[in-house]
């Protein structure tokens, strides 16, 4: 019978030891009561009578046996029995302590972790230059496409929101929290500024910044202010139309043809609108310094992003007029052409000299250093790219200073056009 030795198994070492091998059954298997458990004989010692007591059957069972199967559903059956409690498996294992159904919290968890993917990539669906986003979601998954244990899920929507919203002019961190996910610390910590940062370094093309500084610049390149006196940009004959302190200076600084700093505090002690109906950008403070020392106040209005663009280039370029035309250019490594690609999506820049005839031209495998970082595309001039991916070298912008100081000197009715390329010149 069932019940034949029940009073004395209750409570026992030995009960609760298949107590605790069914827990486990069940809370991998739905929380159904069905298949078999492995028992360990010999500890405690009389658990191989019990085995039998429940089985109903002792052949092929004895003290000497090391393991043995055991039917959970004989199990259930005996811990219903009156005589042994009166309850089955289930009920007997939660009165002790509640079940987990471990298989429908994967599954759970696994269905929030796609729906987040989801609501990433629908967020991300329409950002400029879309491979890096696709790499930094790619960067994410499990060899089976499914999101990686490490990322949290609220860390992902709260940095697929953010990114969402990039590029910014000049805003704060907690601004950009505020205005991205309504929770101003949503990017003082934890994973979710790990990684928006991650991604921001997928789409400059550079390894991620450990270091404060790094972590900084890399922050501006998407318009965000870590520090309003560290982030600056640098002109050159950038005059204006206001009559503020710092507009005073700038013009100042412009009717003697002295390079300026700006830093993004500056820029907002109140507008500065730019005069001119030319502004031209370089990445390199060497060509602003050329500018400045061989054509001084004669040159066009020239600002440089001195690396990757700043919080504070974007709050200065935000301020142009209308019918300013922006020319752009960037080294010729990837990193340039997705800035230059950047810069013509989010101000309809115009490419300066960043045509695969220029590269070409200037183009010395000797003293040219290899490209690194992820190729990318030059949908403005895809030659550009092609020469690049087949050189396999990068030019500096410094090479050319001699041909964009003789475009800085033209007249306003005799510069480039806003489509310039040299190719012109050679078909």
């Amino acid at each position: 019978m069932p019940g034949d030795d029940g009073a004395r198994w209750r409570g026992s070492k030995e009960l609760n030891t298949l107590l605790a091998a069914a827990r486990k059954k069940l809370e991998s298997n739905w929380l159904t009561v069905s298949g078999n458990i492995t028992v360990h004989l010999g500890e405690p010692a009389d658990l191989w009578r019990l085995c039998s007591a429940i089985s109903r059957s002792s052949a092929g069972l004895h003290s000497r046996a090391k393991t043995t199967k055991l039917d959970l559903v004989r199990l259930d059956e005996w811990l219903a029995h009156p005589l042994n409690g009166g309850m089955g498996l289930i009920d007997t294992l939660d009165a002790a302590l509640p079940l987990q159904d471990r298989k429908r919290i994967a599954a759970a968890k696994a269905d929030t972790k796609a729906q987040a993917l989801s609501e990433a990539k629908d967020l991300l669906a329409t950002t400029p230059d879309q491979d890096w986003a696709d790499r930094w979601l790619s960067s994410l998954l499990n060899q089976d496409g499914t999101l990686g244990g490490r990322v949290a899920v609220d860390a992902l929507r709260k940095a697929a929101h953010v990114l969402a919203v990039l590029p910014v002019d000049g805003m704060s961190l907690t601004e950009l929290a505020e205005f991205a996910v309504g929770d101003t610390k949503a990017l003082a910590g934890g994973g979710a500024p790990r990684l928006v940062l991650d991604a921001l370094s997928l789409r400059e093309g550079i390894p991620r910044p450990s270091d404060p500084v790094g972590i900084r610049l890399l922050w501006e390149t998407a318009g965000v202010s870590v520090d309003a006196l560290s982030s600056r940009v640098v002109v050159l004959n950038y005059r204006v139309s206001e009559d503020h302190t710092v507009a005073r200076w700038l013009n100042d600084a412009a009717a003697q043809g002295i390079p300026f700093p700006l830093t993004l505090d500056m820029l907002t002690r109140g507008p500065l609108t730019a005069v001119s109906d030319q502004v031209y950008v370089c990445e390199n403070v060497a060509v602003l310094a050329a500018a400045a020392r061989t054509l001084g106040s004669k040159s066009s209005a020239l600002v440089c992003t001195d690396g990757q663009p700043s919080a504070a280039l974007h709050k200065l370029l935000a301020g142009l007029p209308k019918h300013t035309q922006l020319h752009w250019r960037n080294d010729f490594d990837w990193p340039g052409l997705q800035m230059t690609a950047r810069a013509i999506a989010r101000y309809q820049a115009h490419p300066w000299r960043m045509d695969s005839n220029s590269y070409s031209a200037a183009l010395d495998a000797k003293n040219s250093e290899p490209l690194k970082g992820h190729p990318t595309s030059s949908a403005w001039d895809p030659a550009l790219a092609t020469a690049m991916r087949e050189s396999t070298r990068a030019v500096m912008e410094e090479r050319l200073i001699p041909d964009l100081l003789g475009d800085l000197t033209r007249p306003t009715s005799h510069r480039p056009d806003p489509n310039h390329s040299d190719q012109s010149n050679t078909q």
